[in-house]
């Protein structure tokens, strides 16, 4: 941790705290040890880390430290805390800036559940969260993404933004995220966030549909394929439209921008929505119950996203097929 409280009760920052005072942990108040040195960020650390309440504080590397530091002297034109412990939510933020915005540096990977339950925590005390992904992790390849469940877990879904920080470069980097393309991956173009307000620019992006070409269309068939199950979601639908698996129609394996947020493949949901429709059985919450979700940090509920997926690919088929 990078802030301690004295015996008297002031807040000290690891790098301007004396060797000589007594330093205690600013959630648990228990002692604390400070650890410095010429190549090492100046940081306090628990004697007993079990001792801390539930365990708040995790061991962070140097490279977190260093990170967290850089946060740190980035939002210095605003209020800002280091490490403050929210006791209504027990959660400490890296970062927590004017008391509405929390920043957090996640260079691990943890699980999905818990970036949403972290981001749940901070919107019932009306706050906003940004997450910042380890730079180096990310697969980039030709302007494109391909994100992880985790990676994915950590965008700023409003704005379509991944932030990350390279540690060999202690730098920050903003990814606007722009189309899905037909591999599922996702377009980017990227930028350097030299200045906090940079965390806080709002790019306007215009986002495309496209339409998986036969050969995608056809490799993701033969995987359904080879599951050799009669029940395999899109074989079955395919079979009860009448559509040979062979030759899809135009109408399947359109990817949309609110793929983003589904898992399930194109063909597969397209396949299920036609036969809703076909059955005049279709109801936002009955293809909702069908898909398979990723975790992403938005405000959105499921059927919000399903409605506007819907939407889109209508729209879609519309402007792609129909004149």
């Amino acid at each position: 941790m990078l802030i301690a409280v004295t015996e008297e009760g002031i807040y000290t920052q690891a790098h301007q705290a004396d060797l000589k005072l007594h330093y205690r942990c600013p959630v648990c108040l228990k002692p604390v040890t400070l650890k410095q040195g010429r190549y090492k960020i100046a940081h306090f650390s628990h004697q007993r880390v079990i001792d801390c309440h539930k365990s708040t504080y995790k061991t962070e590397s140097l490279v977190h430290l260093q990170g967290k530091h850089h946060l740190y002297d980035m939002a210095r034109a605003h209020h800002v805390d280091m490490e403050y412990f929210l006791s209504e939510i027990e959660q400490i933020p890296d970062i927590l800036v004017d008391r509405t915005l929390a920043v957090e540096l996640q260079l691990s990977v943890i699980p999905v559940d818990a970036i949403l339950r972290r981001s749940a925590g901070y919107r019932r005390l009306n706050m906003d969260v940004i997450w910042i992904a380890e730079d180096e992790a990310l697969s980039r390849n030709d302007c494109m993404l391909k994100l992880t469940a985790f990676q994915r877990a950590l965008v700023q879904t409003e704005r379509m933004q991944l932030f990350s920080y390279n540690k060999s470069e202690d730098q920050f980097y903003c990814y606007q995220l722009g189309d899905i393309t037909p591999t599922l991956s996702v377009t980017y173009e990227r930028y350097s966030v030299s200045c906090f307000e940079a965390f806080m620019i709002d790019r306007v992006v215009t986002r495309q549909s496209h339409q998986l070409t036969k050969q995608q269309q056809n490799m993701f068939i033969r995987r359904c394929l080879q599951l050799k199950d009669v029940r395999e979601p899109t074989l079955s639908a395919l079979y009860q439209l009448g559509i040979n698996h062979r030759t899809l129609p135009q109408s399947i394996g359109i990817v949309v921008p609110h793929q983003f947020y589904i898992r399930t493949h194109p063909v597969t949901w397209q396949s299920m929505l036609l036969l809703l429709l076909k059955n005049q059985t279709y109801t936002v919450e009955r293809l909702a119950d069908k898909l398979d979700f990723y975790g992403v940090h938005t405000l959105l509920s499921e059927y919000e996203i399903v409605s506007e997926l819907v939407a889109q690919y209508l729209a879609a088929y519309k402007k792609l097929y129909v004149h």
